[in-house]
Formats: structure tokens, sequence, C-alpha cells
């Protein structure tokens, strides 16, 4: 293996090692960031529609709740559904749940109800899809406790290509660097290399000569012994 070789391998080790040990922290510090987000924003826009709907939870004003669930679920992307107190639906903005409809037993909802803002991601059988569930509990100011819950549910599966899509381009990025590198490192190669080259063949030519001067001196000496 030629010296030329040698260098740009150990240049091409040296940069892949770097591209690895900044790209992999940057990847996952990326992913855990966008996670980060995307659930903080569902728990905002939960939480102010929890203090909206608080107001709307009286059979008289059924319409608001419903116009404000289906304006809800448009703005958040999800579907957004309301319960009262003993977990029966009240507003779908999907308009594929029935009211009346017993959800107190799903666990986010549950938590709701007992006055904890809840947030999970569950695989949904029936989309067969990722979902972040996104439960809050409505209180009223005439009574403590919860009155009824907000839920939002949205697919993730929007986020995950979205951060993959990132990922793709760091290792693109990485590619490219390590090309540019692999390019650089080819000249820097090469201008070791000639002049190492250069020596190579100086020092061959000099062994070269020793050897042909020792071996007339010792043709001669083995002539002069003759004679």
């Amino acid at each position: 293996m030629s010296l030329r070789v040698r260098l740009l391998l150990a240049l091409a080790y040296v940069l892949l090692l770097a591209i690895v040990a900044l790209e992999v922290p940057l990847a996952s510090s990326i992913r855990r960031r966008v996670d980060d987000e995307v659930r903080s924003q569902a728990r905002a826009q939960a939480d102010v529609l929890a203090a909206t709907a608080a107001d709307l939870l009286a059979p008289g004003q059924r319409r608001e709740l419903e116009a404000l669930v289906t304006r809800s679920g448009a703005t958040v992307r999800g579907r957004v559904i309301v319960v009262d107190g003993r977990g029966r639906l009240l507003a779908d903005s999907a308009g594929t749940g029935l009211v009346g409809t017993p959800y107190g037993r799903r666990p986010e909802i549950g938590a709701a109800l007992g006055g904890h803002t809840d947030q999970r991601t569950r695989h949904s059988s029936t989309l067969g899809q990722d979902l972040l569930a996104t439960a809050v509990p409505i209180r009223s100011a005439r009574r403590p406790p919860a009155v009824g819950a907000v839920r939002v549910t949205q697919s993730v599966a929007a986020v995950h290509r979205a951060v993959r899509r990132t990922i793709v381009g760091l290792v693109l990025i990485g590619a490219v660097v390590l090309a540019v590198g692999l390019l650089a490192g080819l000249v820097i190669a090469r201008t070791i290399a000639r002049p190492m080259r250069g020596l190579d063949r100086a020092a061959r030519r000099v062994a070269a000569a020793v050897t042909v001067r020792t071996a007339r001196r010792a043709s001669v000496s083995v002539l002069r012994e003759a004679g």
C-alpha cells in the first residue's frame, strides 16, 4: 500500500470519527427538542381550550361548544373532544362520537377528571398510527373540582417525518464534508508523498551505487588475492 493511500485512509478515519461524534448527539438533541416543543404546544392549546369551554358546558350552550371544538380541531390539526364531569362526551370535533358516550375509562381522561393534566403517546389501532393524547381538566370558579375535561389527540407521524428529514439532511451534510475533506486530503497526500517518493528514489540510487562500489571493491580484492 502506497504512502498516499495510507495518508488518505488515516484522514478519512479521523474525518468520519469527527462527523459521527458531532452528528449523533446533534440528531438526538434535535429529536428531543422537537418532541418537547410539540408536547408543550399541545398542552398550551389544550389549556386554552379548557379555559374557554368552562363557560360552555350548560345544555343551552351546546352549539357554541360544538363550534368551539370544531374550530379548535382545525387549529391543532387533530381531534378534540370535551366530556363532562362523569366522562360523558359533550362535543367531538371529528363528529364521529355520539353525545353521551362514556370516555371516563380512558386513562388520560380519567387523570384529567381527577384534576391532573395528562399527556402520553399511544398507538391507535383504529387509525393505525401513533397519537399524542393531551387531556386537561375543565375547572369552574363556582366548583373547584373538575367539571369536565378536554382531550386533544394529534398524529405524531408528521413530526416523525420532519425529524427523519432533518436527520437525513445531517447525514447528507456529513457526507459532503467527508467528500470535501477527502478531496483536500488527496491533494495534501500528493504534496507529502511526492517529495517522499523523490527521497525514496534518491535513497535507492545511493544504495545501488554503494552496492556497485562494494561489489567492485570485492572483485578487486579477489583479483589481487588470485594474482
